[in-house]
């Protein structure tokens, strides 16, 4: 039987949650939320790393393809050394929406955003793009909120050539091991950066319908929907 690639995991969606509407007091909230969310590419990108360690719990951590689980100082110090050596990462963000608990004491934001990375590919420069969504899991500390995780959903990416007349060469071989959600950022990664990248990073639920696709990025995708409703719910837990 083929998949349902356009149904979320049955009783998944967070009951006890608002996220369109609600209480005027609700909305401003979603607001701050939305305002932090699109600080990390902002704040990231623009090297401003006092505002962006100002968005997290002191014990907060982040998952990326390059770098995994990692407190988020750790991920900071790392972009720091990744752009000494030359790594260039940019987002550009596309919108977001917020589920929030009746008593804006926890939330969660899913934002829409590309990660766009350069790298030079034996003298052909190319831009691997990833459209993903930041997926913010919020605390309330006193008055300000913060984030305690950051996970990602790797949708779709794409190879862009910098210069049209220099077009990469890639391993097909190679490229096929990688997820289609983040499969030419991953293999760029590996390439150029010394890392390895992880290959169960959430992906979309159409990885398990596509030939090649991802078995265990599908699953992540459906563990992260079931963690953000767990959140919302009070749970506490170590993702």
């Amino acid at each position: 039987m083929a998949p349902d690639l356009h149904s979320l995991p049955a009783g998944s969606r967070p009951t006890e949650a608002v996220r369109h509407n609600g209480p005027n007091e609700l909305v401003l909230e979603r607001y701050k939320l939305r305002e932090l969310a699109e600080g990390w590419p902002m704040y990231r990108d623009a090297c401003e790393w006092e505002n962006l360690t100002n968005i997290f719990h002191p014990d907060a951590h982040i998952y990326t393809t390059w770098t995994g689980r990692t407190h988020h100082l750790d991920f900071i110090n790392a972009s720091k050394k990744g752009m000494d050596a030359g790594a260039f990462i940019m987002h550009r963000c596309h919108g977001s929406s917020t589920d929030i608990n009746t008593t804006a004491t926890r939330a969660v934001t899913k934002m829409k955003a590309t990660i766009t990375q350069r790298f030079d590919l034996d003298g052909a420069e190319a831009d691997a793009e990833s459209d993903c969504r930041f997926c913010f899991f919020w605390t309330k500390v006193g008055n300000d909120w913060k984030a305690m995780f950051v996970r990602h959903w790797y949708e779709k990416d794409k190879l862009i050539p910098v210069n049209p007349s220099k077009v990469p060469e890639l391993d097909e071989e190679k490229l096929a091991t990688y997820p289609s959600g983040y499969r030419y950022l991953a293999y760029c990664q590996e390439k150029t950066m010394g890392v390895k990248v992880l290959l169960d990073m959430p992906g979309h639920n159409r990885e398990s319908g596509v030939p090649g696709g991802s078995q265990a990025a599908a699953k992540k995708h459906d563990e992260l929907y079931w963690a953000c409703k767990r959140w919302l719910e009070g749970e506490n837990f170590d993702m």
